[in-house]
């Protein structure tokens, strides 16, 4: 019955089509708006690849000559300035954060920073760069709003559900995978053993706690195969390291973990020479 009504009344249908068509029209402006209003919020910048964190040295000689070139990306199209800070630990000693580099207005936008800019930057000598010491990046963004993003968590108080901190989250910031440009950095590895380095190197490691190193390890590679060793928990652990006769590359290196003050280590070579102790907070390499 109400079929035969509508087709047979064209002021009903006329209406009926008219009412359809404003509510598809609002739908589209609704969700055109809703997306507008997303675009105009957040802002993310990310590398094109990912960032190096170690820099392809193998000589001294070469450490002043370090330049790092990569792409900068504004996935959502919401930056409309961008500008990084460095900080560096070299021989042991902070410095930093201080300004570097020109602002990236557009995007993709390719930079260079090479280590006689950074050594500027920090006032430093870049005679004085070596084996071992870094260098951290901290990156700030501006949307078309004026809201500012950078490498400072936010912080969520469960208690008083209140938000402080930064506007960026923690997994944005944390994730490999999304190649943030807000917190990035790089070392310069560790320098290869010398001499005749074949046999049983002896690592002697402790931790002054007593509950393990909290992520920290020491890395032996041999011939570009890399073991890493730690202390899974409790305060000691020994581990016999055999280089083979024939290795024609060896490097040993530290990486930190939490707590750097609990960790020490010594390492013993197969001629009896030893190294270290090295810490509590020990550096990137043991030579």
């Amino acid at each position: 019955m109400k079929k035969n009504i509508i087709y047979n009344s064209p002021i009903k249908l006329v209406m009926c089509l008219f009412a359809l068509g404003l509510f598809l029209s609002s739908c589209e402006d609704e969700d055109k708006n809703n997306f507008d209003s997303f675009q105009s919020t957040g802002a993310f910048v990310r590398f094109e690849t990912a960032f190096p964190s170690v820099v392809d040295v193998s000589t001294f000689a070469e450490i002043a000559g370090v330049s790092i070139t990569f792409t900068l990306e504004d996935p959502n199209k919401t930056v409309v300035r961008y500008n990084m800070q460095v900080s560096g630990t070299v021989g042991g000693e902070s410095f930093g954060p201080a300004p570097i580099g020109s602002e990236v207005t557009s995007f993709p936008s390719t930079v260079t920073v090479t280590m006689a800019e950074i050594a500027s930057a920090l006032g430093i000598d870049v005679a004085t760069v070596n084996f071992g010491d870094t260098f951290s990046f901290a990156g700030t963004a501006e949307n078309l709003n004026g809201l500012v993003y950078t490498s400072e968590r936010q912080a969520y108080d469960s208690d008083t559900q209140a938000i402080t901190g930064g506007n960026n989250t923690a997994d944005i910031i944390d994730e490999d995978g999304y190649r943030n440009a807000f917190e990035f950095g790089f070392a310069i590895p560790c320098p290869q053993e010398t001499g005749n380095f074949a046999g049983t190197w002896v690592l002697d490691m402790i931790d002054l706690y007593g509950d393990g190193w909290d992520g920290a390890f020491v890395t032996f590679e041999i011939d570009g195969a890399k073991t890493d060793y730690t202390i899974a928990d409790g305060s000691a652990a020994v581990h016999n390291v055999v280089v083979p006769a024939g290795t024609q590359k060896l490097v040993v290196s530290y990486t930190s973990g939490a707590f750097e003050e609990e960790h020490v280590y010594t390492v013993t070579k197969p001629d009896g020479t030893e190294l270290g102790p090295f810490g509590p907070e020990p550096p990137l390499c043991i030579n």
